[in-house]
């Protein structure tokens, strides 16, 4: 290959730099018909460490150039710098935006970002679709994951063309229009638990009080986990006299505050009738106060397998993953109760309601897996036990009823760490030696607490964090660890 000169053959001038987005990839050196030689991007596929390629690549494209007597043009924006001021309108109404500017920063950038948002053709999208089908094959991206970024790019390139706010609309057409998306998998299948397993869960004493409390809430009104957090007692969310619950907000874990429903919309339905002595014990107990339900964000969805196998709930479907199933998670307590509900043989529009669902076909699937396992499924939302409903003081908020799964309930003298226990114990506090007026004092001792011993004498869930987390005599096992980071008292 010679120069258009007949001189020596070209071996491209390349460099490895950033582009006009900031990312770093090759760059190779072209003639324009004015005379200047401009640096201009190459196929970001090829890596930094194989300049042959790169000098290969910019043979072609100085060829091209020459060819096509390509006029240089200054790019008024391009597809990053779009994207930055799509992202940016989105803020405040799209509840996923912190998501989709990871998607965008990741994956559709490095590959479209340089070019001019104005002008990129669909040979340009068809590129890009390639580079998420490649990712798939090569497992370096779930097929879920790549249709989520398809599903990004598609939307902001539809508002190149018909944004509803004029400055978003630079194009007179959408590049994408009936471009294939992506190749999909198989759906993985979602887990539920069996009405005789979650009375096995929440009849465990050895599992802590309020984690069984909330797992009974969740499957009983079918919340997602935002709209379970959100749920406050002081906000008329529950109309315990009337039997009814109100689903008005959610609380947005990226946002850090609460914002609408994942649909936009609010629904209210009847309590299942034996959720209800529940809610009222634990109603009673918060002095109808604060939220619902206490649960911090680790509570999903290690320690929900974790307590279940602590309670003798080992089906491997629940536990295992592989390539068609996913372990169980705190979602599919949801995904419980919506199946228990097609199981009982509910109107499935009334499923659809109380779910919240926006499309009827998302509903469908919770209803053909009812028809599938209906025979010897037992009887579904069945009556609580009694031990959930207290009584519990601050201690039994907080830990099983088990004794030796957590700190001394409130009913039970507190050991004296000086000098043993008061076998007559009086309101007063004082020994019998002890009384005003005497003037001899038992004789004390100090007994090095043990772990134990630690333990019965923590009077909240801080204390017990400070005790497992600080202290080198205590080791703070899984199980303890879980009761820490599953209890938040002070949440939102």
């Amino acid at each position: 290959m010679t120069t258009a000169k007949g001189g020596k053959p070209a071996t491209g001038s390349v460099k490895w730099t950033k582009d006009r987005a900031g990312l770093e990839r090759w760059h190779g050196r072209v003639t324009m018909p004015d005379g200047s030689r401009p640096f201009v991007p190459l196929d970001p596929a090829i890596p930094r460490t194989d300049e042959a390629r790169a000098r290969a690549c910019a043979v072609q494209t100085a060829e091209f150039f020459r060819d096509a007597g390509v006029v240089k043009q200054e790019v008024k924006e391009t597809v990053a710098e779009y994207a930055t001021r799509w992202l940016a309108d989105r803020e405040g109404r799209i509840k996923s935006v912190r998501d989709d500017e990871s998607r965008m920063r990741l994956h559709i950038v490095p590959i479209l970002g340089n070019l001019d948002a104005q002008t990129f053709t669909r040979d340009d999208v068809e590129r890009f679709r390639d580079d998420l089908d490649t990712k798939i094959s090569d497992d370096d991206m779930s097929w879920k994951t790549a249709a989520n970024v398809w599903a990004l790019f598609t939307s902001m390139c539809d508002s190149m063309a018909f944004a509803k706010r004029r400055e978003l609309r630079i194009r007179q057409d959408n590049p994408c229009r009936d471009v294939k998306p992506p190749e999909r998998g198989e759906s993985k299948a979602k887990q539920y638990l069996y009405p005789s397993e979650l009375l096995k869960l929440i009849s465990c004493g050895r599992v802590p009080l309020v984690f069984r409390r909330a797992v009974a809430i969740a499957v009983y009104t079918f919340l997602r986990d935002g709209e379970l957090q959100a749920l406050e007692w002081h906000s008329g969310d529950l109309d315990l006299e009337h039997g009814t619950l109100s689903v008005t907000r959610a609380y947005n874990q990226a946002l850090k505050r609460v914002t609408d429903t994942k649909s936009g919309e609010t629904r209210r339905f009847a309590i299942e009738a034996n959720l209800l002595p529940l809610l009222k014990a634990m109603h009673i107990d918060a002095k109808g106060r604060g939220p619902v339900v206490r649960l911090h964000v680790a509570h999903k969805p290690v320690s929900l397998r974790h307590w279940l196998n602590v309670a003798g709930v080992t089906r491997p479907e629940l536990h295992e993953g592989s390539p068609t199933r996913k372990p169980m998670t705190w979602h599919d307590l949801r995904a419980t109760g919506l199946t228990w509900m097609a199981v009982r043989g509910d109107d499935p529009l009334k499923i659809q309601q109380r779910a919240g669902h926006s499309m009827f076909s998302t509903t469908q699937h919770y209803i053909r897996e009812a028809e599938a396992v209906r025979e010897g499924f037992g009887k579904v939302f069945p009556e609580l036990p009694s031990d959930l409903l207290g009584p519990s003081g601050r201690f039994g908020s907080e830990f099983g009823s088990d004794p030796n799964s957590g700190p001394r309930r409130n009913h039970e003298p507190a050991k004296n760490k000086l000098r043993g226990q008061d076998l007559n114990l009086r309101p007063s506090g004082y020994e019998p030696d002890e009384l005003p007026g005497c003037s001899t004092a038992r004789k004390g001792y100090y007994r090095k607490p043990s772990a134990t011993t630690s333990l019965s004498i923590t009077k909240s869930s801080h204390d017990l964090a400070e005790l497992a987390l600080s202290s080198p005599r205590v080791d703070p096992a899984p199980a303890l660890r879980l009761v820490v980071y599953g209890i938040d008292p002070e949440h939102r």
